[in-house]
């Protein structure tokens, strides 16, 4: 089972966005757990059994439905 932590920053509104992801990754996936961390500073970040696959900041906008879904494949293809 692979876990993803969706860290996304409360005070800017993300939350509905968040859930949206996760609400996705739980439809696609069947054997993923999804966790959701309130953040601060416009945080946005995708983690992957632990490491961080998808950032706000580094893509200088919000990570779409289908790259997480990509990366949470490819991780799964690997192991």
């Amino acid at each position: 089972m692979h876990e993803v932590k969706i860290v996304y920053c409360r005070p800017c509104g993300y939350l509905d966005r968040a859930l949206e992801a996760a609400r996705e990754i739980l439809s696609y996936f069947d054997d993923v757990k999804v966790e959701l961390e309130q953040g601060k500073n416009g945080i946005f970040d995708v983690y992957v059994d632990g490491e961080l696959r998808l950032s706000r900041y580094q893509l200088k906008r919000f990570p779409e439905i289908e790259e997480i879904l990509k990366e949470i494949s490819s991780k799964k293809q690997v192991s």
